[in-house]
């Protein structure tokens, strides 16, 4: 085993002087290596000290860099929101004017929708209740026509009953010419018995009286017979000119007939109209329901789109005040970051590490503070571009469900408004033939009076004729009693014929020519005299038919006036019915310009909400693009911080 060394102390015990002075040298030279060694190896690390000093700087600066350009990028992305948020908040403000005015315009729709309806319903009423009474006018006029016709038939028979009136006072002239030939042919046996009393001188005294009494008598009845003659003629012109008035009113009364015809035919279009008319009504009622339901559609729309308007106004606002507080704090990044430069550039030649790194640091926290504050505003930002994203889609959707609306609103209108083109033809069409009717009628009126007058002159005709008639029954009586005196002085005659025996032969002869040619005359006295009871009863009959017929027609034109009341009064009505459609006309009018008006609106809230969502996309890119941004910011600091600790370690 080897031997130890002795302990120093005791070496040095048994060294010599000389020695001792040589061993504290040589630990002299051994501190002072030491010193030496120290010092170099302080030199070494502070050397290496002072390059880890310049790489954490060069790394700070690099870091600060990119934390520069993030900031860069940032703070574009920023102004990009902020000009999306601008066009948005300018959007949503002119959606919202629009769904105003597409409101405005909604209202007004709805106020013409309503009136349209209810004056659809006034004139469906009111032509419901006219039909009836166009029915009713119509059947009146037909039973005035009917009597008119009847009127007219029996004013044709009466002038043909009448004409064969003058036939037999034709009959009444041939037998009175007979009886004045007979009165002549007694005047002259008169004569020829005077011519024979004076032959037979003293006895042919008393056949000479009754020869001049004979004379007067045939004289007497020879004018009888003339009387009638004249009354004859009176009678016939009197039965021509009751003849042709009755058949003038007969023709009169058939062209009445053809006149009110064409009224009753007028009246039955009339009513056609009207039904056609209600029905028009009736579809310009239901399509301005259908119109009014459309327009609360559209309304509910228009709501939608200003409750998506006004929250995406509101989110913009929001976006655009986060826009803001997150620049803010942006410009706070900078200027913290600008300090993060000069503090890495101060590094470089800075000694005092500890302090530079506490300060690094401190600011290091401080950005990452700031930069939490930007991203918690990137993220209101991205919430309320959500928000308005989801308002867009809304707000399009409604845009597009208010399109289809007015879009129904407007089809509708527009059939609403040649519904009452239609209407209004047919109005004007069945005044018209009105206006016609009542002029027919009130010819039909003029006809039938005049009738009743021409009845009322026929009437005193026909008197005349009845006076006429008696007075030539008067006559025949005293052409009959004529006759029967004519008869006794011809049996006194031959009395006296036989009184005067040898002298009274020629008398008697003519005594019995005469008796022969009274009875002969009596006979045709009878025979007139049961012309004249003909002619009695056929003008009693003619006297009373004419008296009805008059009746009749004046009744005929009462009734006519009143159908005249009717049709003023349809008239009058159908007149309100027409103001009504041109009101409705007024309103498809007004509702074509809200239509429009609408229409604008609509479309003008689709371009706001297309622009809306392209703007909303925008953002979302920029915001997206702004929340990466801030990653990068928010890894950058945190490389600077680990940085700001490990130069603190160092």
């Amino acid at each position: 085993m080897a031997k130890l060394a002795p302990p120093p102390s005791a070496a040095n015990q048994r060294r010599t002087p000389g020695y001792a002075e040589a061993d504290r040298n040589a630990a002299q030279d051994l501190v002072e290596k030491r010193r030496i060694a120290k010092e170099r190896a302080a030199q070494r690390a502070a050397s290496r000290t002072a390059a880890k000093r310049q790489q954490v700087a060069e790394r700070i600066a690099s870091a600060t860099e990119e934390l520069a350009s993030g900031i860069a990028q940032a703070n574009a992305a920023a102004e990009q929101l902020d000009k999306a948020m601008e066009q948005i908040s300018s959007g949503a403000t002119q959606a919202s004017a629009a769904a105003q005015q597409g409101q405005t315009a909604a209202q007004r729709l709805n106020i013409t929708a309503k009136n349209t309806s209810e004056v659809a319903q006034a004139s469906m009423e009111k032509t419901n209740a006219l039909q009836e009474l166009v029915r009713q006018t119509s059947a009146d006029i037909e039973a005035i026509i009917a009597n008119v016709g009847l009127s007219a038939d029996r004013n044709v028979q009466s002038a043909r009953l009448i004409s064969e009136l003058e036939k037999q006072a034709d009959e009444i002239g041939q037998v009175v010419k007979t009886v004045a030939g007979i009165a002549d042919q007694t005047n002259l046996l008169a004569l020829n018995a005077a011519i024979e009393a004076a032959r037979a001188g003293e006895h042919g005294r008393g056949f000479a009286v009754v020869a001049d009494e004979v004379r007067n008598l045939a004289e007497g009845a020879e004018k009888s017979a003339r009387s009638i003659r004249e009354l004859i003629s009176e009678i016939q012109k009197d039965v021509r000119v009751v003849a042709r008035d009755a058949e003038e009113a007969g023709n009169t009364g058939k062209e009445e007939v053809e006149k009110g015809r064409a009224v009753t035919a007028q009246l039955t279009q009339i009513e056609a109209d009207m039904k056609q008319l209600q029905g028009e009504c009736a579809f310009i009622n239901d399509m301005s329901a259908s119109v009014a339901t459309a327009i609360v559609q559209f309304l509910k729309g228009t709501e939608i789109i200003a409750s998506a308007s006004e929250e995406a106004a509101s989110a913009a606002a929001q976006a655009s005040t986060s826009t803001a507080e997150q620049m803010k704090a942006m410009k706070d990044i900078e200027t913290a970051t600008e300090e993060l430069a000069q503090m890495a550039e101060d590094l470089k030649v800075n000694t005092d590490s500890e302090k530079s790194s506490e300060q690094l640091a401190a600011t290091a926290e401080e950005l990452s503070a700031t930069i939490s504050q930007a991203n918690a505003a990137s993220q209101q930002i991205m919430s309320a571009i959500r928000q308005i994203a989801k308002g867009a889609e809304q707000q399009s959707a409604a845009a597009e469900e208010s399109s289809s609306a007015i879009t129904q609103v407007n089809r509708q209108s527009q059939e609403i408004a040649q519904k009452a083109v239609d209407a209004l033809e047919k109005v004007v069409n069945m005044v018209t033939l009105l206006t016609e009717s009542k002029v027919a009628v009130d010819n039909l009126i003029v006809g039938i009076s005049t009738s009743a007058n021409v009845s009322t002159t026929s009437a005193e005709n026909v008197k005349s004729l009845e006076v006429r008639v008696r007075q030539i029954d008067k006559i025949v009586d005293a052409i009959t009693n004529v006759a029967m005196q004519t008869n006794m002085l011809a049996v006194n005659g031959a009395i006296e014929a036989a009184r005067a025996g040898e002298y009274g032969k020629g008398f008697a002869v003519v005594a019995s020519d005469i008796r022969t040619l009274a009875n002969d005359s009596e006979q045709n006295a009878e025979k007139i005299k049961d012309l004249v009871r003909s002619i009695q009863d056929q003008v009693l009959i003619v006297s009373r038919d004419i008296l009805e017929l008059g009746s009749m027609a004046n009744k005929d034109a009462h009734n006519a006036k009143k159908s005249t009341a009717d049709l003023l009064r349809i008239e009058k009505e159908i007149g309100e019915v027409r103001v009504g459609i041109v009101s409705i006309q007024s309103n498809t009018g007004q509702a074509a310009l809200a239509v429009e008006q609408a229409q604008q609106g609509v479309d003008q809230i689709a371009s706001a909400a297309q622009q809306g969502s392209s703007a909303a996309q925008q953002a979302s890119a920029s915001a997206t693009e702004q929340a990466k941004g801030m990653q990068e910011l928010s890894q950058a600091i945190e490389d600077i911080s680990a940085l700001a600790d490990e130069l603190q370690a160092a």
